[in-house]
């Protein structure tokens, strides 16, 4: 099981690797393109939409068709977008190569989390589910400081070269060690038709959607530092790559430490006094 574990974990850093791990040669890989800081910056978002778009088709899949052959496919999907990213002739097509690597790479997110529920319930499921959001919670300060060190021996495109190597044991490690964990019988359809109609009723919840907005608008404002930090510290105030990727781990080190303390702090509801009763 605890090898289990730890393949579980690798496949759930995909989204954060993907997404941070080359973000200190974002200002270089757009000087190499011949292109804009705000053409460059939507291969963030490009493979931030295939993120999401991925984990709302690969869910389903998997429930229907299962785990392993769906995982196997996102990951050599991952590893070959990935090598196309590194080849990218033009913005244009490294753009439509970061949204191809995103839905690859969101195979293994949500799959994942499948996985766990498939072989645990109650606390241990817990247990295993805290485990991967932390491997989510660590994997952005980690990805910056690892691109820097590669592009001290590469350019950005080496970054991309690293993120299709990653793909490669991980293909093997998943074929060797992660039977298929959801038998015939408990499999079902549905499909993305009832996954949307889920997201239909989630968005007719008052009480859910002002906190969704609020999370999305707070996410939206940190992106736009993630977007274009690069710029301003590499190509304003001079620093070299490896040095912002140290200040980015810092902050997002910061990020996590202090939102994990603010959980801590937070009283337990049903331990809270009951006022007027």
């Amino acid at each position: 099981m605890r090898g289990h574990i730890v393949l579980l974990a690798a496949l759930s850093a995909f989204g954060p690797l993907s997404l941070d791990m080359y973000l200190p040669g974002l200002p270089a890989m757009t000087r190499d393109l011949h292109t804009t800081a705000s053409a460059a910056q939507l291969t963030i978002t490009a493979c931030m939409i295939g993120l999401g778009v991925g984990q709302v088709i690969a869910g389903p899949l998997s429930d229907a068709r299962g785990r392993r052959g769906p995982l196997l496919a996102g990951i050599a999907g991952y590893t070959a977008s990935s090598l196309a990213c590194a080849v990218s002739p033009t913005v244009g097509v490294l753009v439509a190569m970061r949204l191809i690597q995103g839905m690859a790479g969101s195979v293994g997110i949500v799959i994942a989390r499948a996985i766990v529920r498939d072989l645990s319930g109650g606390t241990v499921a817990a247990r295993l589910f805290g485990v991967l959001m932390g491997i989510t919670g660590v994997v952005p300060v980690a990805a910056p400081l690892i691109g820097g060190q590669v592009l001290l021996v590469t350019s950005w495109r080496g970054v991309f070269v690293v993120l299709a190597a990653i793909g490669v044991p991980l293909i093997a490690a998943t074929a060797v060690m992660l039977p298929e964990t959801l038998p015939v019988h408990q499999r079902h359809g549905g499909g993305l038709g009832a996954v949307l109609g889920r997201f239909g009723a989630l968005v007719r919840d008052r009480r859910y959607m002002p906190y969704a907005v609020s999370f999305s608008l707070s996410f939206a404002a940190m992106f736009g530092y993630i977007s274009g930090s690069s710029y301003v510290l590499e190509n304003v105030f001079g620093i070299s790559p490896q040095l912002f990727s140290v200040i980015f781990a810092v902050n997002s080190a910061g990020l996590i430490t202090l939102s994990s303390r603010d959980l801590e702090a937070r009283p337990d509801p049903a331990n809270r006094p009951v006022v007027g009763g």
